[in-house]
């Protein structure tokens, strides 16, 4: 081969000027060590002889096999593809790795591929052409295979989703039979406000993860919360309903801003935080005007509402409220029953998100609508009671007022005994 018949030879070119130092290129060449010959004349030599000669070409490669080795641009350049093709051609073992180097970047260590050169020149577009063409066939493949697995897997789904809802009909209709409507609706309303909560979670965690939508994830939080904290204040007005309340151990909420001079107190005194400092010093700071204390009393205490019948004992609902949220229609904490939990770790003290599986049959639109329906007949029972209710007070003062006597008949009783 002649040193114009392959384009990498310029690049090759420079590749040796800035790879192989001058004293292999002379020790390469058989030169005395005392050439007064430039790097540059060489150089010119070296790629002069290797052009001419395929067994130096040959040696000269094997020698400098890791001084010549091809990057992952380079390699890009003379194969003539993309990055993900480059990926994947190395993945597959089609070009082999010579070895692995590495570069720091923001304070991590990054490896990068390098290859020998004589296997990256030995290639030929035909061969990457056939490449190019097996892989679109193996896509093909791969999607008509996928989109089978896609039906066979909806199919599954939905008969899972349809055996889920035959189970669901009969065990409401129990409830219906050997209890009482007014049951069925409450177990039906706390079982879908369970996977309310549960789809309120799996969207809080996605908001705690997400970085494009995690507002959108956290407004749809939100939206489930308040659904559930809605079906909340309707279970609790069940007869099967019973409201405690949870206070753990530091219940309160405490917001706190010292002042320069205890912050000074505080770093000379080696205290570890401001907290430390305060627990340390509560009096005081309570007392400088310019420090700020805000106690927020019973913020990280909870509402506690358990949904249980005697004639189905084995079925259990219990729910949580912030007691910020429920104070306003819940009664206040010293009318309720006290409880004690165990908090369990992570982002949630009880209950739990979605697992992967249960989305399969705990569809969200399933789930929603379930549940609006089941709230809306939760709320035409507990209307009918409440005007039920209203209607029995209403009686009873009528009655009362029947049984006192009227000002008038007391003024003639009074005339009758003689008394002024």
């Amino acid at each position: 081969m002649r040193t114009g018949d392959h384009p990498e030879v310029p690049t090759l070119s420079k590749l040796i000027s800035s790879a192989i130092p001058k004293a292999q290129l002379i020790e390469f060449l058989g030169l005395s060590q005392k050439t007064p010959e430039l790097k540059a004349q060489l150089v010119e030599k070296l790629l002069a002889l290797i052009g001419r000669e395929d067994t130096e070409r040959a040696r000269f490669l094997e020698t400098f096999k890791i001084e010549l080795a091809v990057g992952p641009l380079e390699l890009e350049t003379l194969l003539h593809c993309s990055k993900t093709e480059r990926q994947r051609w190395i993945r597959e073992g089609k070009i082999p790795v010579l070895e692995y180097r590495s570069f720091r970047k923001a304070g991590w260590d990054m490896e990068y591929p390098v290859h020998d050169r004589r296997v990256v020149l030995g290639l030929s577009q035909e061969e990457i052409q056939q490449w190019r063409e097996a892989h679109q066939v193996q896509v093909q493949q791969n999607r008509k295979a996928g989109a089978q697995v896609a039906i066979e897997a909806r199919r599954a789904n939905q008969q899972s989703r349809q055996t889920f809802l035959t189970s669901w009909m009969e065990t409401v209709e129990v409830w219906k039979q050997q209890a009482s409507p007014e049951l069925a609706v409450a177990f039906e309303l706390a079982f879908w406000t369970v996977w309310a909560s549960r789809w309120a979670k799996a969207y809080q965690v996605k908001s705690h993860r997400g970085i494009k939508h995690s507002a959108l994830y956290t407004k749809q939080k939100e939206v489930w919360y308040r659904r559930k904290n809605e079906a909340m204040q309707l279970l609790a007005q069940s007869l099967y309903a019973r409201l405690s309340f949870y206070r753990p151990e530091d219940a309160d909420k405490i917001s706190l801003q010292i002042c320069q001079e205890h912050w000074e107190m505080k770093r000379e005194d080696f205290y570890t935080d401001k907290w430390e400092f305060y627990s340390a010093h509560r009096s005081m700071i309570k007392q400088c005007p310019h420090c700020c204390v805000n106690i927020e009393k019973d913020y990280y205490s909870l509402y506690y509402l358990e949904i249980t019948a005697a004639a189905f004992p084995e079925m259990r609902f219990s729910f949580h409220m912030p007691y910020p949220v429920g104070r306003t229609f819940f009664p206040a904490p010293k009318k309720l029953r006290k409880v004690e939990h165990v908090e369990q770790d992570g982002i949630f003290r009880f209950g739990r998100p979605l697992f992967a599986e249960e989305k399969i049959i705990y569809r969200e639109k399933d789930v929603l609508a379930n549940f609006e329906r089941a709230l809306v007949e939760a709320k035409k029972i507990y209307y009918l009671e409440a005007i039920k209710e209203a209607a029995q007070t209403g009686s009873q003062e009528n009655e009362m007022r029947r049984e006192l006597p009227s000002p008038q008949s007391g003024e003639h009783e009074s005339e009758r005994n003689g008394e002024p």
